[in-house]
């Protein structure tokens, strides 16, 4: 029974290591194939609505390592989009301040980073392929609560959908 326990704590400790992706999907192409891995990175109108997501995809062996450089690559990718959101916030602002721009990716950064991300992993033939992803409606309510100038949090909230619009595939 002593046993049983320490094989059910390491059970779990291996689990918490592995990380806490929404699914792991195994395959080896075909069919199997998640949708959002031929999507790759950028700005997608979904039936669910909006969504921003980075896709990283690594070659290793080891799994656990395989497993957080994905999560890296794909929190790159995605960071890429938030970024390319902030600078499209940035040209639609009506703010003359000089550093406007600045305080818009700040502000665009640390609500994104209050937003709980979606995280999908697919394992096939030796590499690792990651999601992170969040949704841009979910997005304005952080924008209101994290630091900064209220008319400008006001304007990124307002103009989400349109800065949105600029980076989405037609």
């Amino acid at each position: 029974m002593r046993n049983f326990g320490v094989l059910l704590a390491a059970a779990f400790s291996l689990a918490l290591a592995c990380g806490g992706g929404k699914s792991v999907k195994p395959g080896g192409g075909g069919d199997d194939t998640p949708a959002w891995l031929a999507q790759g990175t950028g700005a997608f109108n979904a039936e669910s609505g909006r969504k921003l997501q980075g896709v990283g995809v690594v070659p290793r062996s080891e799994p656990r390592a395989r497993r957080k450089a994905a999560d890296a690559a794909a929190a790159q990718q995605l960071q890429g989009g938030i970024d390319a959101l902030a600078a499209g916030l940035s040209k639609m602002a009506e703010s003359t301040k000089e550093n406007v721009r600045d305080d818009i990716a700040g502000i665009v950064r640390k609500a994104t980073a209050a937003l709980q991300h979606v995280h999908d992993h697919y394992v096939a033939e030796g590499s690792e392929s990651a999601r992170d992803q969040i949704d841009l409606a979910a997005l304005k309510h952080p924008v209101q609560g994290v630091d900064g100038d209220e008319n400008l949090k006001k304007e990124i909230a307002n103009n989400l959908d349109r800065a949105f619009d600029q980076l989405a595939p037609k």
